[in-house]
């Protein structure tokens, strides 16, 4: 049964980080300011990574993985193509010039930095 203007979770973080961010912070000094301003980022990364998923772009860069290295006849467990990709990496099976390893990396951090410092991307 579905509820009527039932909120969704990110707009719940949305909200409770803004009033973490305009009440208590300003209240708030030395260590407990540092604290609640960490908590405040994490909230705002995970709604970036919500907003994200629901995009389906982490999806995106895995499916690209996975391409690259079935490409390159490198056999990853399920869900472990990062796992992989550092491995060959550290390894140096793979060649460091690669254009594809390059775009395949460039997304993958591209990615990551949405979430984690999306101000870094400008």
């Amino acid at each position: 049964m579905a509820m009527i203007n039932r909120p969704e979770t990110r707009d719940l973080l949305a909200e409770a980080r803004q009033v973490l961010l305009d009440s208590l912070v300003p209240e708030l000094g030395g260590e407990r300011k540092y604290e609640a301003l960490m908590i405040a980022n994490a909230m705002g990364m995970a709604i970036r990574e919500q907003e994200l998923r629901e995009a389906g772009e982490p999806e995106t860069t895995d499916v690209m993985l996975s391409r690259f290295l079935a490409g390159h006849a490198l056999t990853e467990e399920s869900g472990q193509g990062e796992q992989t990709l550092a491995r060959v990496l550290r390894e140096r099976t793979l060649d460091g010039g690669d254009r594809e390893l390059r775009t395949v990396l460039r997304a993958m951090t591209e990615t990551r930095l949405k979430v984690n410092n999306p101000g870094y991307l400008k």
